[in-house]
């Protein structure tokens, strides 16, 4: 599965070609053949009209900068242990929440809308989003030297407006009314929290650097708070937690990540 993305990487506006599109990704998991290329994909996806009616252009993109991007780049691409995951669960919000990780693990303007931009309207007490207020932000990180080359204002505003429709589609905002979209409660679902910590663990994570990994960020928990969502999953089948003030110790039940998927396959969690 990918891992997340390193230090202040550059912004780019992709965002305007992607927005969550969790029903294509769904659909493209379930006709993708492991080891299919791209570019055979792309072609049989528009050739068999597998999204639909979406025109030629409109399925190319979202095979390129969705699907590709997000689940098949990285040393562990997540597209085929999400495709089994999906035969074997069905539908349901883990699968929306694991397309809220990989498509800001994607896009680091998608990731730090979030944990950066969001978050700091939570801690001040603005509990909404809007245009205005992300497109400000976009330009400080422009100052900061964080875009290749500027941005016109009209992309500025076009990739603000797509990342707030992917915090709605996601499901940590509001729909969008007169412009303003109010910021939702958010908890991930037991299996997508045990998904990412085996994810991190069985690529060198320690513990310690397991829960703390800003990857839980992107699901708008801290190290406390993601500390206590993995004691709550703690059991023979996923783990066992023990904590001694600021030191912890997982132990581990699965010593496989495919050993991890069987149990994920066929046990409920909270």
């Amino acid at each position: 599965m990918n891992g997340p993305l390193g230090c202040n990487p550059r912004y780019t506006a992709r965002a305007i070609k992607a927005t969550g599109l969790v029903e294509e990704t769904k659909a493209l998991l379930r006709v993708w053949t492991p080891g299919e290329s791209t570019a055979d994909l792309r072609r049989r996806v528009r050739e068999q009209a597998l999204l639909g009616k979406a025109t030629a252009s409109r399925s190319d993109d979202v095979v390129a900068h969705a699907f590709n991007q997000r689940f098949l780049g990285g040393e562990h691409p997540a597209a085929q242990p999400l495709k089994r995951l999906l035969q074997a669960k069905g539908n349901g919000r883990w699968f929306t929440d694991l397309c809220l990780l990989y498509a800001a693990r994607a896009d680091v303007v998608l990731r730090e809308a979030i944990s950066v931009y969001a978050a700091d309207r939570r801690a001040t007490g603005r509990d909404y989003v809007e245009t205005p207020s992300l497109v400000r932000f976009l330009e400080d990180q422009e100052a900061a030297g964080r875009m290749a080359r500027p941005w016109t204002a009209g992309v500025k505003t076009s990739v603000a407006q797509h990342v707030l429709r992917q915090l709605t589609e996601f499901g940590l905002a509001g729909p969008n009314r007169r412009g303003v979209r109010e910021l939702l409660p958010f908890t991930p679902t037991g299996l997508a929290v045990a998904w990412l910590a085996y994810d991190l663990h069985f690529t060198g994570h320690s513990d310690s650097r397991l829960l703390s990994h800003p990857d839980w960020q992107t699901w708008t928990l801290d190290e406390a708070r993601t500390r206590e969502r993995i004691a709550q999953l703690a059991g023979p089948a996923l783990w066992e937690i023990q904590a001694a003030g600021s030191v912890t110790q997982i132990t581990w039940g699965c010593p496989s990540m495919e050993e991890a998927l069987d149990v994920l396959a066929r046990i409920e969690l909270p």
